[in-house]
């Protein structure tokens, strides 16, 4: 499926029954002749989807049904195909929402956004990204807060982001690290995480709270004792809150008044991130090495209990720089932190690991099943059958999970470990810091220092013209176009171009990443290209070659 393909025709001989009056049949006639190529896909429908129907039909496949991304959406159900090109009517899509079956938990589409999903059904139901494979969650996080059409009616326009008025540098409150955290603790299972939310009111980010629910909005700036979330957490108006629950203390309810009355600023990356991550996020920023190390100790701990481990069959050791731990031998676990000393020693001239706050855990899994139980488990995803290593970085926690046996060398190991460590040194080094860039540098560094002792560079080398001849543009490789395994590959071949030439661009490029520059805007500052405008040229030269 390509650029301005639509969802599968509908077959004649089984063409739907008509739903509603021949008034409205009459109109989807009407609309259907309209000169238009209607809205767009990925910047004003993606967007609807994601913000209605992401809980169920994204994050889950509730009714078997997943949109993850317009090629599962186009696919349907088990019953059958809910879009027909042309015909709102006959579509299940519409119809659900339309008659209030769809979304589930008490929520509704407005009616500006169900008339655009309506429109753009009407018009073909065309798709304009690069690739189907898309996911929907990153079409909807690149979307303009308007429509590209500026002809598209006022009343059709996406909702635009509550008003965000940032902190002045004079507050004593923070959000993300003050209040988040409190609204976490007190209206989970209600307002937020909830399957059936109540009063119409989702706090899961902040720009639902911003939004209010059935009663209207919640927070009136500057204005606690007019806020109705204050008034309900004491109890001033209608049913104290939390309800069913122990009240906020009084310390909490000043908190959260006192953030208002200092004009209810917010301090996050995003509004639409999710209130966890926020906090989380916001209080890593803000912990100690100690406190961030003994909190990857304790996740670390939580994930072997998810592999069914107790603490009579696991180890632990610790250096200054790393945390080891795994259902392995006492002497297996000192040989794989030397190890792992040794690597992060020899990548150094890529990324030095000692730059990263706080031990890195690593997971020290001695046989393959482990590996993929830990993957699964842990995760909750597969890895492809060769890969020996992989990492994760989000600034709580930071850790290698490595298949180390009894009978691998101490070569061996260290070569599984340095791509890892590279890349989440890599990815640590910004706050949006791409996982191809960081993949391929880490891959780029075993390719260098640890070749001959990890077999796997040979089949990056063999499968990398292989998977650049599936790129179609650099727009397509940014957009996360390409399955995971094929853009690691090119990532690694990308950057290897980087590392031979321009070396001292790439420095730069992390030097300015550091200094809390975007990746986009480290990476034109110091290549003199975007990113997307570097991929179109290296394709177009090396065509994966290296």
């Amino acid at each position: 499926m390509t650029e301005k393909t639509a969802v599968k025709e509908k077959p004649a001989e089984t063409e739907k029954p008509s739903r509603g009056t021949s008034r409205g049949r009459a109109r989807s006639r009407s609309r259907r002749d309209m000169a238009t190529e209607g809205p767009s896909f990925s910047n004003q429908i993606a967007p609807i989807l994601v913000q209605h129907c992401g809980s169920c039909h994204i994050q889950r496949s509730r009714g078997d049904f997943n949109l993850g991304n317009f090629a599962l959406l186009a696919q349907g159900t088990p019953a059958g195909t809910v879009i027909f090109p042309g015909d709102p009517v006959a579509s299940r899509l519409i119809e659900t929402i339309e008659t209030g079956d769809m979304p589930r938990g008490g929520g509704t589409v407005p009616d500006a956004q169900l008339q655009l999903l309506k429109d753009w059904v009407t018009a073909g139901a065309k798709y304009d990204a690069n690739s189907p494979v898309i996911p929907l969650a990153v079409l909807a996080s690149q979307a303009p807060t308007q429509p590209l059409d500026e002809a598209m009616p006022a009343a059709a326009a996406a909702p635009t982001d509550p008003g965000v008025r940032p902190p002045s540098g004079e507050e004593t409150v923070s959000f993300a690290k003050d209040v988040a955290p409190i609204l976490l603790e007190n209206c989970n299972g209600c307002h937020i995480d909830a399957n059936m939310v109540r009063g119409g009111l989702r706090l899961d980010t902040f720009a639902a709270l911003m939004r209010g629910g059935d009663s209207g909005e919640i927070i009136s700036p500057n204005e606690s004792a007019e806020s109705l979330l204050v008034r309900r957490i004491k109890g001033e108006e209608g049913m104290r809150m939390p309800m069913g629950r122990p009240p906020l203390s009084d310390e909490q309810i000043a908190t959260i008044s006192k953030w208002i009355d200092e004009n209810a600023t917010f301090d996050g990356t995003t509004t639409d991130q999710r209130l966890g991550v926020l906090a989380s996020l916001a209080w890593a920023g803000s912990a100690s090495e100690a406190e961030l190390s003994e909190r990857r100790a304790e996740l670390a701990r939580q994930n072997l209990r998810l592999m069914g481990l107790t603490e009579s069959n696991w180890v632990e050791h610790s250096n200054d720089q790393f945390l080891l731990v795994g259902a392995v031998s006492e002497a297996n676990a000192e040989a794989i932190l030397a190890a792992a000393t040794r690597a992060a020693a020899k990548v150094k001239s890529f990324a030095d690991p000692t730059e990263i706050r706080g031990r890195i855990t690593i997971y020290a899994l001695p046989k393959r099943y482990d590996y993929s139980e830990f993957a699964k488990m842990v995760e909750r995803r597969s890895v492809p059958s060769d890969w020996q290593g992989h990492w994760k970085y989000d600034r709580i926690d930071a850790y290698v999970a490595v298949l180390a046996t009894p009978a691998d060398s101490d070569a061996v190991i260290e070569a599984r470990l340095a791509g890892p460590l590279t890349s989440l040194t890599v990815a640590s080094g910004g706050t949006d810091v791409p996982r191809w860039f960081a993949e391929g540098v880490g891959r780029a560094a075993v390719a260098k220092v640890g070749a001959k002792n990890f077999p796997n560079v040979d089949s990056w080398n063999a499968e990398l013209p292989r998977a650049a001849a599936t790129l179609k543009d650099g727009k397509q490789f940014v957009s996360n176009g390409l399955p995971p395994e094929q853009s690691d590959i090119v990532g690694y071949g990308i950057v290897s171009t980087i590392l031979r030439g321009q070396r001292k661009p790439y420095e730069a490029l992390r030097e300015q990443l550091a200094e809390g520059k975007s990746f986009d805007d480290a990476f034109t500052a110091t290549f003199g290209v975007t990113p997307t405008d570097y991929i179109d040229r290296w394709k177009s030269q090396s065509g994966g070659r290296r």
